[in-house]
């Protein structure tokens, strides 16, 4: 189905949308000359860390959410899907509330929300409702800070905006690969449904160095 939506869409491209000049190359030394402004920086090391705590308790969501699903995949499949649903919505709610109320409200609001919600998790993902509950929240607020930290770093310094976008990226996809090293080295010393802890702990770490963000470009 993938396969077959992937080969659906480059079809469309090509036939639907017109041919748009390619910028110049960027070397790689080009490509991350911005990380040496803190503003910057602190900005990416917010979504590593963010990202790192949300996804260090969905890599183990089979042993976090145990109590509920008994082991069984179909059971877990059917928790994620509140998840998934409310990435989407948070995605798409998130740009409205980022024009009415800028990035850094958007931002704190997230992460805080964020840290309550996994500091809950030991308790509430023993329940059915209350899993689904925190899972969409965890879902919505989780991938709702993307438009956020995009529009922080494109207000930054708007004639680098895709340069600096691909490095907040960059940025998402280590804190992922961090998240299930970091996590698997957690589970050796706590109990798998405290785990949620150590990625509070870890999104705790993103909103200090969200402020400390806001603050250098203020």
């Amino acid at each position: 189905v993938v396969a077959a939506l992937g080969l659906a869409t480059t079809i469309g491209v090509q036939l639907l949308l017109r041919a748009v000049p390619q910028p110049p190359r960027i070397g790689l030394r080009a490509r991350f000359a911005p990380v040496r402004d803190p503003a910057i920086a602190l900005t990416l090391l917010t979504t590593l860390f963010a990202f790192g705590g949300f996804l260090m308790v969905y890599t183990y969501s089979g042993l976090v959410f145990d109590r509920v699903t008994g082991g069984d995949e179909r059971l877990l499949a059917g928790l994620l899907l509140f998840w998934g649903v409310a990435a989407t919505v948070g995605n798409l709610v998130a740009g409205r509330l980022v024009d009415r109320h800028g990035s850094r409200r958007i931002i704190v609001g997230a992460l805080g929300i964020a840290i309550v919600n996994f500091a809950l998790l030991p308790w509430t993902s023993a329940h059915a409702v209350s899993a689904a509950i925190a899972l969409s929240i965890w879902g919505a607020v989780g991938w709702g800070l993307i438009v956020p930290q995009q529009h922080r770093l494109v207000s930054a310094a708007p004639a680098m905006a895709p340069l600096l976008l691909a490095l907040n990226n960059t940025a998402l996809y280590i804190g992922i690969a961090l998240a299930s090293v970091v996590g698997g080295a957690a589970l050796l010393v706590i109990d798998r449904h405290f785990l949620s802890w150590a990625g509070a702990a870890s999104i705790a770490i993103a909103l200090v160095l969200a402020e400390a963000a806001h603050r250098r470009l203020r």
